[in-house]
């Protein structure tokens, strides 16, 4: 298994941090990498996530599973491309109260036979998405605070 990891700090409550990463309905208002999501977020739902291409035109589209959902702690989910074995991508946010807020700990994580094929494009790519997406996480979640 590979992972690009990211971490962000966050002047907002987790349980405010939390509420913004599981409305996914919301998240095309703010989120400048995702062009819309839906779903139940459960353990188990099945999620419908639409990426957002630089020109603002809808990209690839996904369904992932929830497959770790601690609330206000962690919120994993799980995408597979034709068999697991091929490829397995993980978004996975993990949420630490501190004493000034909440860290936010954005990973990808990615596995199968294919990954090292395409790791050199998916370190490359994905690295400046998840920080793009932390950020407009940060604004989002440090309005009104």
């Amino acid at each position: 298994m590979r992972e690009i990891r990211t971490e962000i700090e966050i002047a907002a409550s987790t349980n405010k941090v939390w509420g913004i990463l599981t409305d996914l309905e919301n998240w095309k208002e703010w989120n400048p990498v995702v062009g819309a999501a839906s779903g139940n977020t459960s353990l188990g739902a099945r999620l419908d996530i639409t990426m957002c291409c630089e020109d603002g035109k809808d990209g690839p589209k996904y369904s992932p599973t929830i497959i770790d959902f601690e609330e206000p702690k962690v919120f994993r989910w799980r995408a597979t491309i034709t068999a697991g074995f091929l490829f397995t991508n993980d978004k996975i946010f993990e949420l630490i109260e501190t004493e000034d807020g909440t860290r936010v700990i954005h990973t990808e994580a990615f596995s199968g036979i294919l990954v090292p094929l395409f790791w050199g494009k998916l370190n490359e790519g994905i690295l400046p998405m998840l920080k793009t997406m932390n950020d407009a996480l940060k604004i989002e979640a440090e309005k009104g605070s």
